[in-house]
């Protein structure tokens, strides 16, 4: 299979998840008919997209956005750009807060973002522009309360434990916000 690429526009209508998820969908069952994601892996990219599209109307503070499919033999990738708020995030621990670009920025940064009491959410950042996610499970940890602690990092937990690689970067010359999930098809 050719390596093939669509781009949706997405107005950060609430009402208009389900048709954008479905068109995404559709993409993805029509350009990998010859070699189908099993139904665990179709189901994690419904989650990404989902959350992709609900934290586009809850937190991008613009009105568009663009999500891009491109799905080749081994892998499929799923892009949401916008030109909306950086990404900010707070360190679980201390509180402190990053937005990017990082100002300043020094070297490694490395710290928990969240935990559900099971995984632990964890950045890691070589750049000014880029972080990357990963899940570390917890050993013997309480669970929060979730009823109060509910982070907006939910979503970036989600998404992170769904995907194979999960990762945030920010473009300073253009201003884009660009969140990447990448999915490996040829093992599934």
């Amino acid at each position: 299979m050719e390596h093939d690429r669509i781009r949706i526009h997405f107005t950060s209508n609430r009402e208009e998840i389900p048709g954008i998820l479905n068109t995404c969908l559709e993409h993805v069952t029509q350009r990998t008919k010859t070699s189908p994601p099993s139904p665990e892996i179709f189901a994690k990219v419904k989650w990404v997209i989902t959350e992709l599209l609900t934290n586009a109307v809850k937190h991008s503070g613009t009105g568009h956005c663009t999500l891009i499919i491109k799905v080749d033999e081994n892998r499929l990738t799923l892009q949401k750009e916008d030109k909306g708020n950086p990404l900010s995030l707070s360190e679980q621990d201390t509180g402190s807060v990053f937005t990017w670009p990082i100002e300043n920025f020094t070297g490694k940064l490395e710290f928990q973002i969240y935990h559900n009491g099971v995984d632990s959410l964890i950045l890691k950042s070589e750049t000014a522009n880029q972080v990357r996610f990963y899940i570390e499970e917890l050993e013997g940890v309480e669970m929060p309360g979730l009823l109060i602690d509910t982070s907006e990092h939910f979503g970036l937990l989600i998404m992170t434990k769904a995907s194979d690689e999960f990762w945030y970067e920010y473009d300073p010359k253009t201003k884009i916000n660009r969140f990447v999930s990448l999915f490996n098809l040829k093992n599934n």
